[in-house]
């Protein structure tokens, strides 16, 4: 029997915002994507998780900003570690987001790429393969029942394990780099619009359009195209063609939703308002494009040259505005 070790390990992984939307699975019960996708991993905001496995406890606890809380999917995907190590040690699990929880800005994303990996790594499990030790570069493999148990807690969560753009594929939730942090000075500045988490989870929402919206069909079948254009504008570096196809994807995915019956409408008169804004921005010659995921949120992807006008022109309309650089994606701490 693999002993897991009485240490505790900590990482901290950054959100990552969709560019090319997922929205849609393809088997619910693996929580594997419909479709393809392609994001920006963030330094910040994000989750800085702690698991320390202790022979000591007689079932599992879990700390999220300081308080006890109970998810079976945190249950789900400590169960799924135990059984790669061979191990039944309960684990001690404390998480500190610095994102609003369910606002739909991807905290489940952070969330449950920092618990796999310091669970991975808390139980002395190899992250990528024989030989390969404990390193992240970009272009490592993660070990397939790693990224399939991250996956499982929230479908978005094995892009924020990479840094800089990162693509995982429809069906096989496969996951590569597109390009790292760094090697491209942009910024994604968020406009959070209103207080308070969205009116329908993204799980059962993805379910709802797949049953009941006519575009849910056109939205999958469009979709191979728009990740192909936007790996090839960032692999260019060109933004205007990254932000046009973003936009398009954005709106493709809203489309779907609202045609949901009852209709999945995240938007607040807000979220019109900072899309104006981004609109008359684009107008004055500031190349700039908005994304939304399952939430009024807005982000707004531009050159770090225009981040802080960018942020001076959404202030008005939003509660808050940040403004975010690109991130190396889960980050391993010592061992505690």
């Amino acid at each position: 029997m693999h002993k897991v070790a009485h240490s505790g390990v900590t990482v901290h992984a950054g959100i990552n915002i969709a560019l090319v939307k997922y929205w849609g699975k393809v088997d619910s019960k693996q929580n594997l994507p419909a479709v393809g996708s392609v994001s920006l991993t963030l330094s910040e905001p994000g989750t800085t998780t702690t698991v320390r496995f202790d022979p000591a406890l007689d079932e599992d606890v879990f700390e999220l900003d300081g308080v006890t809380s109970v998810d079976p999917r945190v249950s789900a995907l400590l169960d799924g570690v135990r059984q790669a190590a061979s191990s039944t040690r309960r684990a001690s699990v404390q998480s500190v987001n610095t994102v609003p929880t369910a606002a739909g800005l991807a905290s489940s994303a952070s969330g449950f790429a920092a618990l796999g990996l310091a669970a991975w790594r808390a139980a002395q499990l190899p992250v990528h393969g024989p030989g390969s030790g404990f390193d992240l570069s970009p272009n490592a493999n993660f070990d397939p029942r790693l990224l399939d148990l991250v996956r499982r807690g929230s479908g978005s969560a094995p892009r924020s394990l990479l840094g800089g753009f990162a693509r995982l594929e429809a069906g096989t939730g496969a996951l590569s780099a597109v390009r790292p942090d760094g090697e491209w000075d942009l910024r994604l500045v968020i406009g959070l619009t209103v207080a308070g988490p969205k009116p329908w989870s993204s799980r059962d929402g993805m379910d709802l359009s797949k049953e009941t919206s006519p575009y849910y069909d056109a939205w999958v079948a469009s979709h191979p195209a728009d990740l192909d254009a936007a790996c090839d504008a960032i692999r260019r570096r060109d933004l205007r063609a990254l932000g046009e196809v973003m936009e398009h994807s954005t709106l493709k995915m809203h489309a779907c939703m609202l045609a949901t019956r009852p209709p999945l409408r995240y938007w607040a008169s807000a979220t019109l308002a900072a899309l104006d804004v981004i609109d008359t921005l684009r107008r004055d010659g500031i190349l700039v494009y908005a994304t939304m995921d399952a939430g009024p949120h807005v982000k707004a992807l531009c050159a770090a040259v225009d981040a802080d006008r960018v942020r001076e022109a959404l202030s008005p309309v939003c509660r808050q505005v940040l403004v975010c650089q690109p991130g190396p994606g889960a980050v391993p701490g010592a061992s505690l």
